[in-house]
């Protein structure tokens, strides 16, 4: 292999100086981009930040509490109980060992400065980000260059390489989240620089003559080799392909310092993955390996877990060779996504020739290394068909990031084989198309990329889980009008007023409804109003005055009142059904009620506003009296989106 030159003839100490500006240009971009990012993203991202949240503030890994709050909540957990005996608590799904280690970061800053995650969301995750995401990344980006440098790469390859792992590797999106994809990817890279210096120096000494002393392994590579190989397993559980492959080169080299320096420092993080887990679950085995189990699958208090009746891309049944395309080239695709890996096949596919050439360098053995571990990885995810969801809601393979380092190291036997100047503006186009795409997803890195949304768009792909329709339309904020006498229910507005309906007399068609209003510090109004149920399903006006004592009738204003209160909207329309959730019941802790959603809205001209919209939003429920558990309206101006109005009915059943 090509030995590097002192920096005096190489030109090294004069392209330094664009390297660093590359580097640290790379790592201001990112810092930027978390300085901005928005804290919670996901249901990912969440589940890791309430055990943080868990584990400083209530000394447990069980995120119940935290998990308890809206804006917390995720579908990243697990129900665990240790016997029988216990009660039930939820647990992050993911593996503790990082969550843990951000906790002792966050236990720090909040004795430092008292800042809390709940009541300073935001600034807390961005502080805790850039020391978890950006310092990585800066070091990584430097130990990226260090380790060209040790394979001889030209100025030209080490630019171009520097660039494409500092502004378009689809890793930069999840540097503005909690994740434990960036980390494994700073250790990956780590390793590689370890596992480089060893090969290099074990080349010097096969090719020095007797009059040369020969160049002996470092320890501190074959202590960095085995912690950061090791840590890389722990935080991606695929790349114990690459701790094997570590272990065997250490192994090979200098079986002594593997024994006295690699195999100590790769039990280190062995250790504390193992201890944390332990801590967590009680055993070695983590909730993750339990996909499919109860643990995943349960009912709590009466709400269904969302993996019980998975959705939209977790619901995937595409074939495994569709699954492949999309994999590589299509909306999650590595080289559609970032086209510059292109560069990495062609340098692949040229150490393969090398290899075929008895040539074994360096860096061919890691490019090698690299390109077996990516196959190995695709094809593990390729075997997991209940599961073909691309890693979930996100912008790219994230289960396969751990292994850019070795992406990028792949590039450099196609660029340091350019010759032609339209090659280096094609490479140019490559690395350009990537940066723009990476970009597009550098603050949404748990949304579809641009080419999900384009394909979704254009009606190539359709993952989103079709909504049932409702059995008959509904056209009222009541599910239905009962068919016992005085059967009664009752809500409250969120302005206080409380309605009371009371079925007082019911036949096949003909009924009597009385309706109650009671606003806040007023007296009753009571109105007995008759009901057609054939009119009330065909969605016709189904409300009119009874016969009666003039004194006893509602007025025609209140009948419009009552019509449009139970309407929902200022005119009749047909609800569109929005799929089904379930709500917990407020009076009965371990009981949910399960509703159907529905929403509509129509535009309407006012006199006085121009053009608003009228929305009303409902959450059927079949099993209470009249059929809803809650409805919203809200008015809103067109020109302006400015929210004129709001108003929430309740159920006080709930």
């Amino acid at each position: 292999m090509k030995e590097p030159v002192p920096d005096d003839q190489s030109g090294f100490a004069q392209g330094g100086l664009i390297e660093n500006i590359l580097i640290l240009a790379a790592t201001a971009v990112i810092a930027a981009a978390v300085l901005q990012a928005a804290p919670l993203q996901s249901a990912n991202d969440r589940s890791r930040w309430a055990t943080v949240w868990s584990l400083v503030e209530r000394r447990t890994f069980q995120i119940d509490e935290i998990d308890a709050v809206g804006a917390w909540s995720t579908i990243d957990k697990v129900r665990y109980r240790s016997s029988e005996s216990e009660p039930w608590h939820f647990y992050s799904s993911k593996p503790p060992l990082l969550s843990t280690m951000v906790a002792g970061l966050y236990a720090i800053e909040r004795a430092i400065l008292g800042y809390g995650l709940v009541h300073h969301t935001a600034l807390v995750t961005r502080l805790l980000l850039l020391v978890v995401n950006v310092i990585p990344f800066y070091l990584s980006l430097r130990s990226l260059r260090a380790c060209l440098q040790l394979l001889g790469s030209g100025l030209y390859t080490r630019m171009f390489v520097l660039a494409v792992a500092g502004f378009g590797s689809i890793l930069n999106p999840y540097l503005t989240t909690l994740n434990n994809h960036t980390p494994a990817v700073a250790c990956a890279m780590f390793a590689i620089t370890a596992a480089a210096g060893i090969l290099v120096s074990r080349s010097r000494t096969h090719s020095s003559d007797n009059h040369e002393k020969p160049s002996e392994p470092r320890s501190r590579d074959f202590v960095s080799l085995g912690f950061f190989a090791s840590l890389t397993c722990c935080f991606e559980l695929p790349a114990a392909q690459m701790g094997a492959l570590a272990f065997l080169l250490a192994v090979f080299i200098c079986s002594r310092k593997t024994a006295i320096w690699f195999v100590p420092a790769a039990a280190l993080p062995l250790l504390a993955f193992f201890v944390t887990n332990w801590m967590a679950t009680g055993g070695v085995k983590p909730f993750y390996a339990t996909y499919g189990t109860e643990t995943y699958v349960y009912e709590h208090n009466g709400i269904p877990s969302y993996w019980k009746n998975p959705r939209d891309l977790d619901a995937n049944t595409e074939s495994t060779p569709v699954y492949l395309f999309h994999c590589i080239l299509g909306h999650h695709g590595l080289l559609s996504l970032t086209p510059v890996l292109l560069v990495a096949v062609c340098g692949t596919l040229l150490a393969l020739l090398l290899v075929l050439r008895r040539k074994a360098e360096s860096q061919i053995l890691l490019i090698l290394a690299g390109a077996l571990m990516t196959l190995v990885t695709l094809g593990f995810y390729l075997t997991r068909t209940e599961n073909y969801n691309y890693g979930g809601n996100s912008v790219g393979l994230r289960w396969m990031m751990w292994l850019s380092p070795f992406w990028w190291i792949a590039m450099v036997p196609a660029l340091e084989s350019i010759q032609r100047r339209r090659v280096h503006i094609a490479c140019g186009l490559l690395l350009a198309g990537s940066i723009v795409s990476v970009n597009w997803s550098v603050n949404r890195p748990w949304r579809p990329s641009w080419l999900y949304e384009q394909m979704e768009a254009a009606g190539w792909i359709h993952y989103r889980t079709p909504v049932k329709p409702f059995d008959s339309a509904r056209f009222s904020v009541l599910g239905e009008l009962p068919s016992v006498p005085k059967t009664s229910m009752s809500w409250r507005s969120s302005r206080g007023t409380r309605l009371q309906l009371q079925m007082v007399s019911s036949n096949a068609d003909t009924l009597q409804l009385q309706v109650q209003l009671t606003p806040t510090g007023e007296a009753t109004k009571t109105f007995v109003f008759a009901a057609s149920r054939i009119q009330f399903l065909k969605g016709q006006r189904w409300l009119s005055l009874p016969e009666g004592k003039p004194e006893e009738q509602a007025s025609s204003s209140q009948l419009a009142e009552i019509e449009r209160l139970l309407q929902g909207l200022p005119a009749i329309r047909a609800f569109n059904a929005a799929g089904p959730t379930w709500i917990p019941s407020r009076k009965d802790s371990i009981k949910a009620w399960k509703v159907e959603r529905a929403a509509i809205r129509v535009v309407i001209d006012d006199p006085a506003l121009g053009k608003v919209w009228h929305r009303c939003d409902v959450q059927y429920c079949d099993q209470l009296p009249f059929g809803v558990l809650q409805w919203r309206t809200s008015v809103t101006a067109e020109a302006t989106n400015e929210l004129l109005d709001t108003e929430t009915w309740t159920a006080d059943q709930h």
